[in-house]
């Protein structure tokens, strides 16, 4: 068992502010002595924040709350790298979006508060409705832009680190939500830095939006595997999942003390989502009658509407060799079923517009991809993001708040079986993984920290 200092946090901050008379007063409130725990959640398929509080009420001070309360969280915690101890603070405000029904007993009333970024509303309140790229107003980082005029996020959250480079692209915002708009960049553009070169159909495409303790992110599949998605000089933690009866190294901060194996195999999904090979079809659209912007003269660009052209395949070994990934062995072998079958197990259909690579006449550069390639980068956006749930873990290690959604760490899991007596380490789950997603369970007792780890390679071929 883990020395329980290493689970050990001092809560410095937790304060809500309810708002009375319309707004005019603001009333702030200590409620650290009737929060009996809280959890923290990130995840690289949330773009938001999630905390949730739960209360026990002695005083009825539920009934000045009516939802929409900002709560600002200030917190440290231990951790340790390379031998040594590092405070580690963590700091959040969220709004209470949902007051969660409440249980009488005799401590007083039971319930919980459930909290997400104040950006969250803000997404929900906003609109964005214009061009972006030539035909609008063109910026360097789609997304950042978003962030801060929609979504009205802080400096804090909006860091030039956190958003990623990508290519050009135009498209209309038709009355989206903020959150909206940047996830239909998500399959269209393609990494600048660090994706090789070549044509827009060669680069790696797949990014996500998400928050995490360093604000919001706008990063490619590949660049998280790569290790970017965190800053340079945050550590990289090592966990060890020891047996029972052994002393914990480290002084027992980087012990893993639960793990499960998630689908460790799931064919009829992996065929479903048409991991093994998928076939993409695009259809030309109509052309505007009347635009500015000009085409490259290609052939799916200047079909007529209701073309369909040829059908582009894009399989498993494929999308491995093109990725950036986190090992450098795959992380599986085909099924024999699946070798044998020539066909795919999915097809997408997509819809080119009429006019898709809106170039200025003088920049050539200055707009998105050409059709032949819109196919291209959905595909393997698509491929990429199935390629990293190819091997999970879930596991519960001692306290630790630096641990954040798109950072790489690194497991050490013993085999089963002894060989020559000496403990072996299982090579198909040992090694580095990409926080999926964490949660931080504040409690009176301590803190636990449990994280979703996905990847898409092994260190060795263990089939």
């Amino acid at each position: 068992m883990a020395d329980r200092k290493s689970r050990l946090f001092t809560l410095d901050k937790m304060i809500i502010t309810l708002e009375k008379g319309g707004g005019a007063v603001n009333l702030a409130y200590d409620i650290k002595d009737i929060v009996i725990d809280f959890k923290y959640t990130e995840s690289i398929d949330s773009p938001f924040l999630r905390v949730d509080f739960s209360i026990v009420d002695a005083t009825d001070f539920n009934k000045m709350l009516i939802g929409g309360e900002i709560i600002h969280v200030k917190l440290t915690t231990e951790s340790s790298t390379n031998g040594l101890t590092s405070k580690q603070p963590l700091e959040f405000k969220v709004r209470v979006f949902k007051i969660g029904s409440t249980l009488k007993s005799e401590r007083g009333q039971l319930y919980i508060l459930h909290c997400t970024s104040p950006e969250a509303y803000t997404n929900e309140m906003n609109k964005v409705f214009k061009p972006f790229g030539p035909a609008g107003k063109d910026v360097d980082n789609i997304p950042k832009h978003i962030c801060k005029e929609y979504l009205a996020a802080p400096k804090s959250k909006t860091k030039d680190v956190n958003f990623e480079t990508h290519s050009k692209v135009s498209f209309i915002s038709t009355n989206w939500r903020p959150v909206e708009a940047i996830s239909y960049m998500s399959d269209k553009v393609t990494r600048v830095e660090g994706s090789g070169g070549g044509k827009a159909s060669e680069k790696q495409s797949g990014f996500l939006f998400f928050e995490n303790r360093y604000g919001f992110n706008f990063k490619s599949l590949d660049a998280l595997c790569m290790g970017d998605g965190i800053p340079k000089e945050a550590a990289i933690f090592e966990y060890t999942y020891i047996q029972q009866g052994s002393d914990p190294p480290n002084n027992g901060y980087h012990i893993i003390e639960s793990i499960s194996y998630p689908d460790r195999a799931n064919h009829l999904r992996n065929m479903r989502m048409g991991t093994f090979k998928t076939v993409g079809i695009s259809i030309s659209m109509p052309r505007p009658t009347n635009s500015n912007a000009t085409d490259s003269g290609s052939t799916e660009e200047t079909a007529p509407a209701g073309t369909i052209h040829s059908p582009r395949e894009l399989s498993y070994n494929q999308v491995f060799s093109k990725a950036d990934t986190i090992h450098k062995r795959k992380p599986y072998d085909l099924p024999s079923d699946i070798k044998e079958f020539d066909g795919a197990t999915r097809i997408k259909y997509r819809a080119l517009p009429g006019l898709k690579n809106q170039v200025n006449k003088d920049d050539p550069e200055n707009g998105t991809s050409s059709d032949t390639d819109t196919m291209a980068v959905a595909e393997y956006a698509a491929a990429r993001y199935n390629l990293l749930q190819a091997i999970q873990l879930s596991i519960v290690v001692p306290g630790n708040s630096a641990l954040t959604a798109g950072m790489l760490i690194k497991v050490r899991i013993p085999a089963s079986q002894e060989k020559q007596r000496s403990v072996k380490e299982d090579l198909r789950y040992s090694g580095m993984y990409l926080i999926s997603a964490v949660t931080h369970t504040f409690t009176k007792e301590g803190l636990t920290s449990q994280l979703v780890l996905t990847r898409d390679s092994v260190m060795k071929e263990t089939y």
